[in-house]
């Protein structure tokens, strides 16, 4: 979240434990901040019998937990539960409110690795590329994929690419791209993996996960580096890989990144 919250109600003489995050909280407000900052995890786990007595034997809130129980009665919706717990708090803005329930309402009905995607497609939209690449390879496990779709494994591989174009590793890049395509089969890959491959060097090779590319694909695809190279915002995207590339040895450090990402990402989630 990135702010500093002051606890002001109620601290709890036993603390309430998150199964889910191995995590004990204290008053509401460590609740509250524990539930925005991993509301891709909500489950009855979180959200239960358990926490409503606690709700209301250690912090006093009887007005709340009758609330959520009438409510958990009526539809066992932990969502919802949640979203009632943040209002009744008096933290958050109705424009926070507002974005906490437009993100719930997409996550009714997923999966929890769709759950688990949405977490990470939402670093990427964030710009937090490092913190959504070691997500999606998180996801990648062979543990994980027996629990998802082809389409689902394609829409990780290719985010996957994404992360790692913003990156600058684009060989990685094109690499996911391609393996998104054999589970996918979307035109949106095949355009991916031949805009990541205009910027690796032909001396790289990528094995035999390259796609097969149409006629029509590559056409449309040269249309668009025609429109794009017309803009001098290309050329200075191409002089910032060049001077990355001379300046830092991705191939020799890459092990080195992947230990920093997952570093990084159990530190934000701590």
């Amino acid at each position: 979240m990135g702010t500093l919250k002051l606890c002001r109600d109620r601290q709890a003489q036993n603390p309430f434990f998150l199964e889910g995050l191995s995590v004990s909280v204290y008053t509401l407000e460590e609740l509250c901040y524990a539930i925005e900052s991993n509301l891709f995890l909500l489950d009855e786990k979180w959200i239960c019998t358990s926490l409503f007595q606690w709700l209301e034997k250690e912090l006093g809130e009887a007005d709340l937990t009758a609330h959520l129980k009438n409510s958990y009665r009526k539809s066992k919706d932990v969502y919802e539960c949640a979203e009632l717990i943040l209002s009744a708090s008096g933290f958050y803005t109705v424009e926070r409110l507002r974005q906490i329930d437009e993100m719930l309402t997409r996550m009714r009905g997923k999966s929890p690795m769709e759950r688990r995607k949405m977490k990470a497609d939402y670093f990427l939209s964030e710009k937090k590329y490092r913190h959504a690449a070691y997500g999606y390879l998180e996801l990648l496990q062979q543990e994980n994929l027996i629990y998802m779709t082809e389409e689902l494994q394609g829409g990780i591989l290719h985010n996957l690419g994404v992360a790692y174009a913003r990156l600058f590793l684009f060989q990685e890049a094109a690499e996911m791209f391609a393996a998104a395509y054999q589970k996918n089969r979307s035109e949106q890959s095949r355009y991916c993996y031949l805009y990541a491959m205009n910027y690796v060097p032909e001396d790289e090779v990528l094995g035999n996960l390259e796609p097969e590319i149409h006629f029509g694909t590559m056409k449309e695809a040269f249309s668009r580096f025609t429109e794009v190279s017309d803009q001098e915002q290309y050329y200075q995207e191409r002089k910032k890989l060049s001077d990355a590339s001379n300046s830092f040895n991705w191939r020799g450090r890459e092990e080195d990144l992947r230990r920093q990402w997952i570093a990084d990402y159990n530190q934000m989630n701590c």
